[in-house]
This record gives structure tokens, C-alpha cells and sequence, in this order.
């Protein structure tokens, strides 16, 4: 399948006639990824139906896996086949690679140019599990932690730790915040999304809070992504 990659556009566009509308963020976490091989998840639609399109032919066992995924399809639609494509990675006995990274394609908006992070490191909980739960549930591995929830709802509302924070005062609201509330322990963020937001919702966000990270601070490598209807009761504010 040839493919042509048009830089500076979010739009990744085949000779089959699909294409991917690829996330936009402000800044570059790697600009080159040699000896990759392509993964595409293409939106389509049936009728009122969002479904998702996986191709993944061209993929070698020993490369770099880059996901081209739709901005616009739902997490409940691309989680599933982002862990069932990094099992069938894992599970591989032969024509393995421990070196091989995963990697999600994005647009750098600023630079106007291809970009990518490596997810190799990231799990994810995914349909009916939330970060308090699991650090409740992991109270030894936690202790040395002060641990932070953030949870972006499918309304775009977003919260830490329960307390509402308006979206684009996140950034600086955590920095303050888990600054004045780390008790002088390592910072550990988890980050929770609804899986009704858009792919473009959680890889810019997770881009964006990227940012945070420095020696005492870091993003958790578990990403929580959850139906709320399957959450169990907990009486608690998410």
C-alpha cells in the first residue's frame, strides 16, 4: 500500500482512498523513529455507527510499531485494540525484539511536523477500574508516593483529587497544587478518562501533562480509561 504523508497536516492520506486524522499538540516528545513498521485505525462510520478500521499487514515483529490512530474515534473503540495489538506484541515467541518500541503518531502544531511518543512503558486499565480504587487496593506500593487522580469526564469537565479545575488551568493547577501537597514524598499522577472521549482527548492531554515530569514528579505508567456505569459505588466524587 503506498503511502503519502503530507507534513504540517493531520491528515495521513492512502492509496485505497482512508485516511487518518492524526492528534495536533504543541510540542515534539521524539521527531524520528527508525526501523518502524505502520499500524493504522481508521474511523468509519455504518449508518449511525462509529466502528474502527485496524490495519496492521505491514507490521514486522522486530521494528518499531507506529499507531496511525483516527483522532476522532472513541477510547472505547481504540483501547481494546491498542492492548489486544501490545498482547499479540508481547506474547511473540519468535522474531522478537526486546528493544522494539510502540509509538502514537501525532502532528506537532507548532513545529508543523510528524511526531511521536513511545507508549512501550504504558498500561491501561481499561471499562471498569479508576486510580483511587487501585491505590486503595495498593496501599504498600504507594506509601513511599503522594499520589495525584486526574479524571477527564466525557462533558470535558476535569478534576483532581474530586476538586473541580477549569481545562486549560490544569497544567498550572497541578503544578501548584501537587508542589503544595507532596509532603516532600515522590509525586505520582495517574490520569483517568471517560471512554467516551475522543483519542485526540487523551493522547494531547497526555502529551501536555507530560510536561510535568522532572526527577521527583512523574506520570503514572497506568492509564485508567472507564466506563462509569461499571465503576463500582464507591461514594466517592470522581
Amino acid at each position: 500500500m503506498r503511502v503519502f504523508l503530507i507534513l504540517g497536516v493531520s491528515f495521513l492520506f492512502f492509496s485505497c482512498q482512508k485516511e487518518v486524522q492524526l492528534v495536533k499538540a504543541g510540542r515534539t516528545v521524539d521527531s524520528t523513529v527508525v526501523d518502524h513498521s505502520p499500524v493504522y485505525l481508521f474511523m468509519e462510520t455504518k449508518g449511525t455507527d462509529t466502528i474502527i478500521d485496524v490495519n496492521r499487514k505491514n507490521t514486522i515483529g522486530t521494528t518499531n510499531w507506529i499507531f496511525n490512530i483516527d483522532k476522532r474515534l472513541p477510547l472505547k473503540l481504540v483501547i481494546p485494540e491498542v492492548i489486544k495489538l501490545q498482547q499479540k506484541r508481547e506474547g511473540a515467541q519468535l522474531h522478537k525484539n526486546e528493544d522494539a518500541k510502540n509509538y502514537f503518531s501525532y502532528t506537532d502544531s507548532v513545529q508543523k511536523t510528524l511526531a511521536f511518543m513511545s507508549f512501550k512503558e504504558i498500561s491501561y486499565a481499561y471499562n471498569s477500574y479508576f486510580s483511587s480504587f487501585y491505590v486503595k487496593e495498593n496501599v504498600d506500593y504507594h506509601q513511599h508516593f503522594q499520589t495525584f487522580y486526574v479524571n477527564f469526564r466525557k462533558d470535558s469537565t476535569v478534576s483532581v483529587d474530586g476538586n473541580e479545575v477549569e481545562a486549560n488551568e490544569l497544567f498550572d493547577f497541578l503544578k501548584e497544587y501537587t508542589a503544595f501537597s507532596g509532603q516532600g514524598k515522590r509525586i505520582l499522577i495517574y490520569l483517568n478518562f471517560d471512554e467516551d472521549l475522543s483519542f485526540d482527548n487523551y493522547l494531547s492531554k497526555v502529551i501536555w501533562l507530560k510536561e510535568l515530569e522532572h526527577e521527583t514528579c512523574t506520570i503514572a505508567p497506568t492509564h485508567f480509561i472507564y466506563n462509569l456505569k461499571k465503576l463500582p459505588d464507591c461514594n466517592c466524587t470522581l
